[in-house]
């Protein structure tokens, strides 16, 4: 029983040690609602529509839909933070392809992440239609 007990307080600690250091580690299988609240208010408060969608295609910018599962929560935050920044293939065919580029919203890191979350629970939402 007290091995039982030290190899789940070991395993509890080593979760949120990884959580601690990288909120969205866990993102594939649930999402915050708080932080996707939040997110949501800056998807809407910076008309990120305007270019983006979720289950359509539009020219000006890309689809949405999984997103964070084709990207790592890296990737989208250095994206997010500074669009212009990343120079890698991704990025440039990102750029390339919609002829154009995001502009720099001045989010935070944790602004940022509150974004990524809605992305990710927009996702889930629409991979269930």
């Amino acid at each position: 029983m007290r091995r039982t007990c030290s190899v789940l307080l070991t395993a509890v600690v080593a979760t949120l040690a990884i959580a601690r250091s990288n909120p969205l580690a866990a993102q594939a299988t649930s999402v915050d609602p708080m932080r996707a609240a939040r997110g949501q208010h800056l998807w809407d408060s910076r008309q990120c529509r305007g270019c983006h969608s979720f289950g359509r295609q539009q020219s000006t910018g890309p689809d949405l839909v999984g997103v964070t599962d084709r990207r790592s929560p890296e990737w989208l935050h250095a994206w997010l933070k500074n669009p212009s920044a990343p120079d890698d293939p991704t990025a440039r065919a990102l750029r390339k392809q919609y002829g154009s580029q995001m502009p720099d919203m001045s989010l935070t890191d944790e602004q940022v992440d509150d974004v990524i979350a809605y992305l990710a629970q927009q996702s889930q939402l629409h991979a269930k239609k």
